[in-house]
């Protein structure tokens, strides 16, 4: 049995996979009436365990009589109970479903046994853990010869995963698949050999694994012989002897009896192996293993143990022929539980045995269904007939085994299904074919799926390529052209035009797309009174209009003239919002013949027109702002020449103020009394602050009008050259400056030269009293991706820190701007426009400016600048 997993020292439980458990002749009464089986029974016998243990059924028979039940150890697994735990009473078994379903299920039970339902039902059971699984159910009622019903069979399917995870199916689909293929191969009496064969090349395929094998334990039960393999060198099948010891993987598996996966071993990267199980001792084990990292599923771990009961199942029924006998009757209940339509053809006599299937997903009845083979063949799709036939002919008659393929089945009601068919040629001692055995499954609804997706995929695909092409310009002649060509390519329209509504709500025609030798309307005014009256209103209202024939629909004279006027048939009319204002109107015509346009159509031409009024009203807002950052270039043009000339003329009557109070001092000075002399000081110092504050908006102007191209700047050389100017600061007040590394950087020499006097200057001016002002400059390097300045350049950073006065940072966004001062000029001298000058500066220079201060702790202020900028 297969109860954990051990992967690499790591225990992990899984849900048990166990074997059938035999019913006993006292527990089933009907086999001693049994006359002896029959070969035929034999293989029935293989292809219901097979089946039960590929499937994960579980199968249970409820005697009415006694209200006992009898099930497999199946049912338990299915139930989540412990081999043994269950209580064979019909109640035990009841308070093992859901409490929604509890009602619903014992009634589906007494329809089936009073009234002759058909018993298939679905329904919940709670497993001892709390959790929730979805069984399906399907069984038949037996009666004694008086018509009493004595006993119900059934087959319970654990459908959990196909109701929580349909992503899933198709990979387990394959998985399945190759399990029934398999077990199909064996049930056709195929040599173990071949199985094995086939088995690890398809394992290896589905799980795309380098390496798949099967070993077989030696009579010794101490060394395994490789028996199949892929992945393996030539010659090595047959040859290679693997021991049992206990730290090998092999080994390992064959001790626990339990899967065994593996990471990271001597010789593979992932592995996984499971026992191949035999009645009195393991077969040996089936394994894959792998050279790359690869987790393993719990769906891979059944699929391998699968295989394995598949070869397991082969073996034991070559060994032990007498274990595979089986009552027709419980082979008969497999076959219904089964979805599948299973058919045996009788090559030799062209006669057909179906199961119930047939008239299950087919709705036939017994009496419409034909025993001969060309009762399927007339059934087939005519453009799969003729297809499908050669292929199967053409599988039979070049001695091939297998065969599949999809093709169109007609149902009783005239619908065609869509089929997935397999099949299995069966050949005698001489190789000729005599058999071929075939399952068919329904595939329409994941047809209809498929279909739908494609149709949306394909639909979302040319609406985007529309919608980009539309938007591709930002230009209103642009974006309606590039809309009626699009249209009428997409649409294949004999004619698409956009009409833009007036003041007046007549229509103008703006843009056409025509096929040649039609009327053209591109310019035409549009004035149509039933247009004016009806239609204008109800468009503004979302309204859209088709018209399939104008011939066969009741329009106004006026309007039907106007549209026999350009030729039209056929009419398809959306509107055009632009901010939730009728803007026009996006109109196909057909002209050639009428037109049945489809809701796909309309839907697509009123988002086309929603995409419409987007890019108009982008275009509109780009205008805007084009304009606004026109105005806005004039404006700062034109201020900033006021500011040069207006500075300029100004110098003009403040040095005649200056000369001449300086003359009058000269010459009058001794003859003023004090307070004259009070006034001729109070109009020097206003002429002095007047003139720094004339300088200072002159160099604030100078930064754009007076600009230099930039060159390679030392930002070392230049710092020395500013401290030189400085010096007599630098003494009068006692300070220090440090200077760090600085960068050569591509600036404008006489504004860096600017920029690092004012904040010096600064550092120096906004000291403590009685404490020596200390400067320190430096620079670091940035990595660019964090900066939002300049994206694809490299960047430094120049700091400038000083031990002043400091100042709180609630005040940053105010110390850069013009005329912005935090003290007095009583305080300290200035004019509060030296630190807009340095944002200024950084601005043109791609960069910016900020800093970082409490007051009493000093200041940093840091200029971040491109290395390489360009003017």
């Amino acid at each position: 049995m297969l109860g954990a997993i051990f992967v690499m020292g790591i225990y992990t439980p899984i849900v048990s996979i166990k074997s059938q458990k035999p019913m006993s002749n006292e527990q089933c009464p009907i086999t001693k009436e049994l006359p002896e089986q029959t070969e035929q029974v034999q293989l029935q016998e293989a292809q219901l365990r097979m089946a039960l243990d590929a499937a994960r059924l579980g199968i249970w028979n409820w005697d009415l009589q006694s209200n006992k039940i009898t099930e497999s150890d199946n049912l338990e697994t299915l139930f989540g109970l412990e081999k043994g735990s269950f209580s064979d009473t019909y109640e035990a078994f009841l308070n093992c479903i859901h409490p929604q379903d509890r009602d619903f299920v014992k009634r589906s039970h007494q329809q089936a046994i009073g009234d002759g339902v058909e018993y298939d039902i679905e329904f919940r059971v709670v497993l001892p853990d709390g959790s929730i699984r979805w069984l399906a159910s399907k069984g038949v009622v037996l009666h004694n010869s008086s018509g009493v019903s004595v006993q119900m069979y059934a087959v319970d399917m654990d459908i959990t995963k196909r109701k929580q995870a349909e992503a899933a199916l198709e990979v387990h689909a394959n998985q399945q698949a190759i399990v029934a293929e398999l077990s199909q191969i064996a049930l056709a009496g195929t040599d173990l050999t071949t199985l094995m064969n086939k088995s690890v090349t398809l394992v290896a395929q589905c799980l795309k694994v380098e390496s798949c094998k099967v070993l077989e334990l030696l009579a010794d039960g101490n060394k395994l012989l490789l028996r199949a393999g892929v992945g393996w060198e030539q010659g090595a099948v047959g040859q290679v002897i693997v021991s049992t010891v206990m730290h090998s993987a092999t080994g390992y598996t064959l001790v626990s009896q339990e899967p065994l996966i593996v990471h990271n071993s001597s010789q593979v990267v992932s592995g996984m192996s499971v026992v191949i199980h035999g009645k009195e001792r393991p077969f040996g084990v089936l394994g894959v293993h792998t050279s790359k990292q690869r987790t393993f599923t719990r769906d891979d771990i059944y699929f391998l143990q699968a295989v394995a009961n598949v070869l397991a199942t082969t073996i034991e029924r070559q060994r032990v022929e007498e274990a595979l006998k089986k009552s027709e009757e419980r082979w008969q209940l497999a076959v219904s539980a089964t979805n599948d339509v299973l058919w045996d053809w009788d090559l030799l006599t062209n006669q057909v045995w179906w199961n119930q299937a047939v008239q299950t997903l087919f709705g036939y009845t017994t009496e419409q269904v034909n025993s001969n083979i060309s009762w399927w063949r007339d059934r087939i799709h005519p453009d799969d007939r003729q297809r499908i036939t050669a292929e199967v002919g053409a599988v039979i008659d070049s001695g091939q085994q297998f065969w599949s393929n999809e093709y169109r089945f007609l149902r009783s009601d005239g619908s065609y299904a869509f089929i997935f068919d397999r099949g299995y040629v069966v050949h005698d001692n001489t190789g000729k074919p005599v058999r071929m055995i075939r399952a068919m499954m329904d595939m329409s609804d994941r047809k209809c799926a498929q279909a739908e997706l494609l149709r949306q995929n394909l639909r979302s695909q040319l609406f985007a390529d529309v919608t980009l092409k539309i938007r591709q310009s930002l230009q209103i002649d642009e974006i309606l052209q590039a809309s009626v060509t699009e249209v009428q390519k997409l649409l294949q329209a004999d004619r698409v035009l956009i009409l833009q509504l007036q003041a007046n709500d007549s229509l103008l025609a703006v843009k056409e797309a025509v096929v040649p030798g039609l009327p053209i309307v591109l310019g035409e005014k549009i004035v149509d009174p039933c247009l004016e009256k009806d239609y204008i209103h109800k468009f503004r209202q979302g309204r859209i209009s088709t018209i399939t024939d104008i011939e066969q629909i009741q329009i106004h004279p006026c309007h039907l003239e106007l549209l026999q006027k350009f030729s039209v048939k056929a009419n398809l009319v959306v509107p055009i919002f632009l901010k939730n204002q009728l803007w026009g109107l996006l109109i196909a015509h057909q002209c050639l013949h009428p037109r049945q346009w489809t809701n796909w159509e309309i839907e697509l031409l009123r988002q086309l027109a929603d995409q419409i009024g987007i890019a108009l009203a982008q275009s509109l807002i780009l205008e805007q702002e084009t304009n606004q950052r026109q105005e806005l270039t004039r404006s700062n043009e034109e201020l900033q020449q006021f500011a040069f000339i207006a500075s300029h003329d100004l110098q003009e009557p403040l040095r005649k103020i200056k000369t001449f109070g300086e003359r009058i001092k000269a010459s009058c000075g001794e003859s003023l009394n004090e307070q004259g002399q009070d006034y001729l000081e109070r109009m020097q110092n206003a002429a002095l602050r007047m003139q720094t504050l004339i300088e200072d908006l002159l160099a604030l102007s100078r930064v754009t009008t007076r600009a230099l191209p930039f060159v390679s700047v030392n930002l070392k050389q230049i710092t020395q050259e500013v401290l030189s100017d400085l010096e007599i600061r630098i003494q009068q007040t006692g300070g220090r400056v440090e200077v760090g590394e600085l960068p050569t950087i591509q600036a404008d020499p006489l504004q860096m030269r600017q920029l690092l006097q004012n904040l010096i200057g600064n550092a120096l001016k906004f000291h403590r009293q009685q404490e020596v002002p200390i400067v320190k400059i430096y620079s670091q390097f940035l990595n660019n991706n964090l900066d939002k300045v300049t994206v694809g350049a490299e960047l430094c950073q120049i700091i400038v820190e000083d031990n002043g006065i400091g100042f709180a940072e609630k005040y940053l966004d105010r110390i850069f701007n013009v005329f912005q001062r935090l003290h007095s000029r009583s305080e300290y001298e200035g004019t509060g426009i030296g630190l807009a000058i340095c944002r200024k500066i950084t601005e043109r220079h791609h960069g910016s400016i900020t800093a970082q201060s409490n007051p009493g702790q000093g200041a940093k202020f840091i200029i971040t600048l491109p290395i390489n900028s360009h003017s």
